[in-house]
């Protein structure tokens, strides 16, 4: 798969009304957790390869799935500690991973979305990147915990 995922810091002011809604709820509840949601633009074209699906996974545990028809916001517990996590795009069989070590505290949250990308071109040699907007909010202050980025792409 010639398509490319990159990670780019989180701004909470970008997040749709429904993640915000949630947000919002997992603080007063003092939840420690993952909001995740895709934005998966759909081709009008007809073709297996446009076809998009997101997944954020721990180990071999799925913790989101997102395609094209479903916009929804998801929350998934997570234990306060260190966690091993692919962001992954897949398209047509193939897929793209950006792995990320993320440690969690009592009440911080993750919140991570992409915006998926594709080339109506059959053999682009420079597609867009998949962009992923990852980072940990506080629970309680509801500020952002800016970490190092101790990231790999495979």
């Amino acid at each position: 798969m010639t398509d490319t995922s990159e990670a780019r810091p989180l701004e909470p002011r970008q997040l749709k009304w429904s993640a915000r809604r949630k947000l919002r709820k997992a603080r007063r509840e003092g939840r420690t957790g993952m909001l995740a949601y895709a934005v998966i633009p759909s081709s009008n074209r007809n073709g297996y390869r446009y076809l998009r699906s997101v997944f954020i996974r721990e180990g071999r545990r799925e913790l989101f799935v997102g395609n094209v028809g479903d916009r929804s916001v998801r929350w998934v517990d997570l234990a306060p500690g260190s966690h091993r996590l692919s962001f992954v795009v897949s398209d047509a069989g193939k897929e793209v991973a950006l792995i990320r070590e993320v440690a969690l505290q009592p009440r911080q949250i993750l919140v991570s979305w992409c915006y998926t990308t594709y080339s109506l071109k059959p053999l682009d040699r420079h597609p867009r990147p998949n962009r992923w907007y990852i980072g940990i909010l506080d629970g309680a202050s509801g500020e952002q915990i800016i970490e190092h980025d101790r990231s790999a792409t495979d």
